[in-house]
């Protein structure tokens, strides 16, 4: 037997449809917790018939709970201002001074009244007024007629010249006259009784000379004047050629060149003849003597000697030999450093020079 089960929903037009096979009756389940209410359907169609009876009033629900206070709302407009209250009774006066008020401005000056009658003249001087400024020149009046010449004044004494002349005054001028020769610089006069007197110089003898003055500064060198031009080469015949003259002496042999080396490297050594054009070598860590013998090598032999290392080279004399130098010992002069060199010359039997890097 097939069992269906309609769920009609409370939504419209909405179902659920099951089917199972109908199973035995199970045991009554507990009863379930009251739904919702559900909303209130649509009024019904009012059934016509008569009506019902009332039915008892239901009891009343319980109160529910006070719901919370409202916001308050907005304060009301202010009122309408009420009418002005009676002014009260004036009260009594202050017994203290009040403050004095800032003083106004000045008011404006009045209208300058009418001149008053002229009083009667005053019977003291008043004072003196100021002096006013001088007037302007006025123009200058027209000339006046000239007036009559004056009488002829009386005539005055007869003045007196200086004459002069290359030669002296003989009969010149008139009395009280001066006369000069300017050739001799004398002076003659006054003229008297027509008569020249004897002249006297205008001119002193000459005074001592005087000390020399300093000299002055150096002027500014010339201008170097301009190079004269060259002259015409001379025309002459070529003079004779002279004679041959007389063939000097023949010159000292010069250095030949180097014969070889000697390598030593002992802190003695001892030249020999076979050293004659060689150089030696001498090198060793420790200082070095280099002996030059006697009866060994003969005038204008050289032997050229060299440092090698770090010792340093002293020549020695040997006996009955003199060596000369411009070393510090002039008889043992030693080479100054490593590659120092310096050559030995026999200027003479048994006496040799040493030239070269030598202290």
């Amino acid at each position: 037997m097939t069992t269906y089960v309609v769920i009609e929903s409370i939504t419209p037009n909405q179902s659920l449809v099951f089917s199972a096979q109908q199973g035995p009756q199970g045991a009554q389940g507990a009863t379930g917790p009251t739904g919702s209410t559900g909303p209130t359907g649509a009024t019904g169609v009012t059934g016509v018939g008569a009506s019902g009876v009332t039915g008892a009033t239901g009891a009343s629900g319980a109160t529910g709970v006070t719901g919370p206070t409202g916001v308050t709302g907005p304060t009301g407009a202010t009122g309408v201002t009420g009418a002005t209250g009676v002014t009260g009774a004036t009260g009594a006066d202050s017994t203290v001074a009040g403050p004095t008020g800032v003083t106004g401005p000045t008011g404006a000056t009045g209208a300058t009244g009418a001149t008053g009658v002229t009083g009667a003249d005053s019977v003291v001087p008043g004072p003196t007024g100021v002096t006013g400024p001088t007037g302007v020149t006025g123009p200058t009046g027209a000339t006046g007629v000239t007036g009559a010449t004056g009488l002829t004044g009386v005539t005055g004494t007869a003045g007196y010249s200086v004459l002069s002349g290359a030669v002296d005054p003989t009969t010149e001028g008139v009395n009280g006259d001066f006369y000069i020769n300017t050739a001799t610089n004398k002076i003659f006069g006054p003229k008297a009784a027509g008569t020249w007197p004897a002249g006297v110089d205008l001119v002193g003898p000459t005074g001592a000379t005087g000390p020399t003055g300093a000299t002055g500064p150096t002027g500014p060198t010339g201008v170097t004047g301009v190079t004269g031009v060259t002259g015409v080469t001379g025309v002459g015949a070529t003079g004779v050629t002279g004679p041959t003259g007389v063939t000097g002496p023949t010159g000292a042999t010069g250095v030949g060149n180097i014969a070889g080396f000697n390598t030593q490297t002992g802190t003695t050594y001892t030249l020999v003849a076979g050293d004659l054009s060689d150089i030696v070598t001498l090198s060793n860590a420790s200082a070095i003597t280099l002996t030059v013998p006697p009866s060994v090598f003969s005038a204008n032999d050289q032997v050229h000697v060299v440092q090698y290392g770090a010792g340093q080279v002293t020549f020695a004399q040997g006996a009955g030999v003199t060596i000369l130098s411009a070393g510090a010992t002039t008889t043992a002069p030693k080479l100054r450093t490593n590659k120092s060199a310096a050559t030995v010359i026999c200027t003479a039997s048994n006496t040799f020079l040493i030239v070269g890097d030598i202290v």
